[in-house]
């Protein structure tokens, strides 16, 4: 028998969820390896036999497996734990299930195994009849199973015990009070370790204070089941932080430490890593005793700095990041390491690798619905740490801490502590070829030109903190972006996908057969710039701020796929950092959109500050948010284009969300600037929609016992509640693609020469008859007119555009008020319309592509049917979504229809409709997975269509 482990620590494979592959745990334990970690539990929850059949012994092929993953551990000097969770239905006085568990030990430990463990967590605490005839207390039968497996296998050196009280929040009252804990303490044998989470189901922090309680109740020093990264509870986060939260010198007061990571082996690698680095760091400490008496600084942050040698995650964090770094350009050159067919960036318009595939695959983002076990939870959130503002100060009306979204499926993540404060590294400089106003007028709309000055730059450079630069092209309106002008968007180049997917929707007739409705957008990378400091945007000259300008795509990357920097990795690990803490960018990006939302009023129509304070200083932070939105952005390009196939399909789920809702909050952001109605009298404007929103989406003032579950979602869940419709959580829903697509997307308001890009998109989607072609020549925006015309000359403010590199390729176009829009389309714009389409155009032509003509210019000539009051009543705005047929990436054409409906609900509007064809199934697939249903009303003369309708 061999002597026991000083001190055990490693990793516990214990979520639920798909369990690991073999591949997977070889990888595991090198990496323990590498960083001095000694032992590893095989404790898979939705393993079979692990747990629902744990009597049910290995067969021939399992058993070789098993000796086979036994073998691995041992060459990597790891020790395997075999853990069996027999609590749900185990009778404990049955001599059979008795012999059965025995037996099963017994096979496993003829494999090999050395060590092992009994689980009794997540059970019912109730005993069966049997069982309550024999013994007094739960604790009795288990503490009598488990010291008689211990005694037939020998008295393994390791042999751990999970209670069914695995944690102070489940002790009643206390851990030193309960009944089930002092008999577990008395009766189990001394050689039994007792697994223990510590304050809460995933503990915020551990203290050698928090744990003599334990070991006194105990009677031993307990082993630390630490679920800090168990991701298993939310499938929107990941935790890729450093290891935190846990005192110096603790390891005196333990008998081990086992972690229990994210479900994602290669999220572990910054995990194991930092964990590796406390390791050494308390055996060292250990090792000179007269450095670990500082357990009451136990800080659980930088605190503890390299000043006394102790650990510092921060310094665990930049040498983790350097290796993970090394890891994964290592791993993305290894023979089959790259994702074969996931499509490369290229932004000059090269050729592109597509994935072949049929349209509408998507693949589930592994939900894992369950808490992990011994299980994961969130402690109360710290209060967010906000920026100094300087000159005037805004009245704030959001909360700065806590903020997430009530409804089950919302998602949330609390604030940052100490450790957010983090250097984000070097900030990539912005470098946009040109930036517009934000304006919402069309080319028919009519409105005064804005006055612009342009600031030339034949190179990019990194603009200053404040907006102004002296080499990059800016234009700079100086009016409303309501009637402002501009210089039109440079069309990066194009890409285009080979498939359409059936789950995007397509324009209506014509132009849009086989489009989806907008794509997510790449906003540029911002290096250099002061994502921090609020940075009022001016001319150079001194002119006042006009209405913010888009980032739009760069214009070329030296090599897009290049290996991954240290700060593209920086960057990832900062969006998804701790269950209890963000990293630097995340929280920098909920610090800007929360300031932006609670001071939108300053840049509202009317605006209610002065130019020089309110509206410059908020188009400045609102400039430092976009920077931010952009590296998010582009680092999801840059993941899917250089990483390799393991870490690709492990976190591209994650940041394919986040980027989405990043474009919609960004594109959301741009709007607010000249678009959001302050007057606070009309029932249903800003003020009282606001506040509405704030009572719905709310956070939820949770104490300091709330676990990471109450606050779903994370960086995702806060921004989510910060958007207007972040209520209606179907919206927010949706699994990542199979097949990941670098493209890049930029999502804007319309800005007043997009008109001709629009119209070319819609002919360009129609697949048509050369004599049709030549209808079109000579009429070029019949179609466009037919699906935009209408919004863009009488409602260009609610109108967002989806550009790729080959230009506009979707539009989501709306009217806050359907019935005086439609009153205002049929009495002046159908009549002009008519003048210019003769009826009979069109007539005799082919059958193909003959249909979307004829129905355009009967829908120009025909007399319009009636919307049905008690739709306008309950649905008031009216809403139209199209994107061109090479938009594939469904989350991006969700990120375009979140944008209309977050400025419609804005401005007041509690519900929207739609017309669809009959015969458009994947239009109305669509609209159906955005929470539209077919409203029960007769409509007029419309055969062949339906109204669709959803409340916001």
């Amino acid at each position: 028998m061999e002597e026991r482990p000083r001190f055990l620590c490693g990793v516990v494979e214990g979520f639920y969820g798909r369990p690991w592959s073999m591949d997977q745990r070889k990888l595991l334990f090198q990496w323990l390896q590498r960083r001095g970690l000694n032992c590893y539990m095989y404790a898979p929850k939705d393993e079979l036999k692990h747990r629902l059949l744990w009597r049910e012994p290995y067969t021939e092929h399992e058993a070789a497996r098993m000796r086979s993953l036994i073998a691995a551990a041992q060459e990597q000097g790891v020790e395997l734990i075999f853990a069996i969770s027999a609590g749900q239905d185990m009778v404990f006085s049955s001599a059979g299930d008795r012999l059965l568990l025995q037996q099963k030990l017994r096979q496993v430990a003829a494999m090999g195994c050395r060590s092992f463990a009994l689980l009794f967590d997540d059970i019912d605490p109730c005993m069966c009849q049997a069982d309550r005839d024999v013994f007094p207390s739960l604790a009795q039968a288990q503490a009598s199973v488990a010291n008689q497996v211990y005694q037939e296998l020998g008295q393994p050196c390791v042999f751990l015990f999970c209670p069914t009280e695995y944690c102070s929040s489940l002790c009643s009252p206390s851990p030193s009070q309960s009944c089930y804990l002092q008999t577990i303490g008395q009766e189990l044998l001394p050689g039994i370790g007792v697994i223990w989470t510590g304050p809460k189901v995933v503990s915020q922090e551990l203290s050698a204070v928090l744990l003599e309680e334990v070991e006194a109740v105990l009677r031993r020093r307990p082993v630390i089941w630490d679920n800090l990264y168990a991701n298993d509870y939310d499938c929107r986060r990941v935790f890729l932080g450093p290891y935190m939260g846990r005192a110096p010198g603790l390891m005196s007061r333990l008998q081990g430490l086992l972690l229990n990571p994210n479900c994602e082996l290669q999220a572990n690698f910054i995990p194991i890593h930092t964990l590796g680095t406390w390791f050494q760091s308390e055996l060292r400490s250990c090792a000179h005793p007269d450095q670990a008496g500082m357990e009451e600084v136990a800080a659980l942050g930088d605190s503890q700095g390299a000043q006394d040698g102790s650990y510092s995650p921060r310094e665990a964090l930049e040498l983790a990041l350097h290796d993970w770094v090394a890891e994964i350009n290592q791993q993305a050159l290894e023979p089959g390491g790259r994702t074969p067919g996931h499509p490369s960036v290229s932004l000059k318009g090269g050729p592109r690798l597509q994935p072949g595939m049929e349209g509408g695959q998507e693949a589930t983002p592994n939900p894992q619905p369950h808490s992990s076990a011994p299980g994961g939870a969130d402690h109360s959130p710290e209060p967010c740490r906000v920026a100094p503002e300087e000159g005037c100060r805004e009245v704030t009306s959001e909360p700065e801490e806590d903020s997430g979204s009530r409804t089950p499926s919302g998602h949330q993540q609390s604030p940052t502590g100490a450790e957010d404060q983090l250097a984000t590294g070097s900030r990539e400089s912005c470098e946009p070829s040109s930036a517009l106003p934000s304006g919402a007028g069309s080319a028919q709309s009519v409105g005064i030109p804005a006055a612009t000055k342009t600031l030339p730059s034949p190179s990019p450079t990194t603009s200053s903190s404040n907006g102004a630069n002296t080499s990059q092209n800016i234009s700079l309106p100086t009016s409303d972006a309501r009637t402002g002008d501009g210089s039109p968007v440079q069309s990066p180049s194009s890409t285009q996908p080979e498939a359409i997917r059936s789950d995007v929707p397509q324009t209506p007739p014509g132009p849009g057969a086989g489009a989806s409705p907008g794509a997510p957008a790449p906003l540029t990378d911002g290096v250099g710039a002061s994502p921090g400091q609020p940075s009022p945007l001016t001319d150079g000259v001194g002119a006042s701020p006009g209405p913010m300008a888009p980032l739009t795509p760069e214009e070329a990357v030296s090599s897009p796929t290049a290996p991954l920097t240290l700060e593209e990795v920086r960057t990832l690990v900062e969006l998804f950092y701790l269950p209890y803490q963000h990293g630097a960018l995340a929280q920098e990006l909920l610090e800007h959109f929360r300031w932006l939302r609670a001071n939108s009023l300053s840049v509202g129509v009317p605006p209610t500050a002065p130019d020089g304070c309110g509206g410059g200083r908020w188009r400045g932070r609102a400039q430092s948010f976009q920077l931010l939105c952009a590296r998010a952005c582009r680092l999801h390009s840059r993941l899917v284009s250089t990483a390799g196939r393991a870490l690709l399909y492990d976190l591209h789920p994650y940041l394919w969300d986040i980027r989405n809702m990043l474009l919609a909050a960004c594109a959301f952001v741009l709007w607010l600037d000249g678009h959001l109605l302050c007057d606070p009298d009309p029932k249903g404007t800003w003020g009282n929609c606001f506040g509405w929103c704030q009572s719905i989406t709310a956070p939820m003032l949770l104490g300091r016992d709330a676990e990471p579950w109450a606050r779903r979602g994370g960086l995702f869940g806060e921004l989510q509640a910060l958007l207007p419709v972040g209520n209606s959580c179907d919206l927010f829903y949706h699994p990542p693609p199979l097949f990941p697509s670098s493209q890049l997307y930029l999502l804007r308001p319309l800005l007043p020469l997009d008109k001709g890009e629009l119209y070319r998109m819609c002919r360009e989607s129609l697949d048509c008859d050369p004599k049709v072609a030549e209808i079109l020549v000579a009429h070029p925006d019949l179609l466009g007119d037919r699906l935009l015309g209408s919004f863009l000359s009488l409602s260009p403010e609610y109108t967002f555009v989806l550009e790729d590199e080959g230009g506009p390729c979707g539009f989501a176009a709306g009217a806050l008020h359907a019935e005086g829009f439609l009153q205002q389309r049929d009495s002046s714009w159908l009549p002009a319309i008519r003048h210019k389409y003769p009826p009979d155009l069109g007539t005799g032509g082919p059958a193909l592509g003959q249909d979307a003509l004829e129905e355009a210019v009967l829908f120009f000539h025909a007399e319009p049917p009636a919307v049905p009051q008690p739709v306008l009543r309950r649905f008031p705005s009216l809403v139209q979504l199209g994107t061109a047929p090479r938009v594939l990436d469904v989350g991006a054409s969700r990120s375009l229809a979140l944008c209309l409906l977050s400025a419609l609900r804005a401005n007041g509007s509690r519900g929207v409709f739609c017309q669809v064809s009959d015969a458009d199934r994947q239009q109305l697939s669509f609209y159906s997975k955005l929470g539209f249903v077919a409203l029960p009303v007769a409509w007029g003369s419309s055969p062949g269509s339906q109204l669709l309708g959803r409340l916001l």
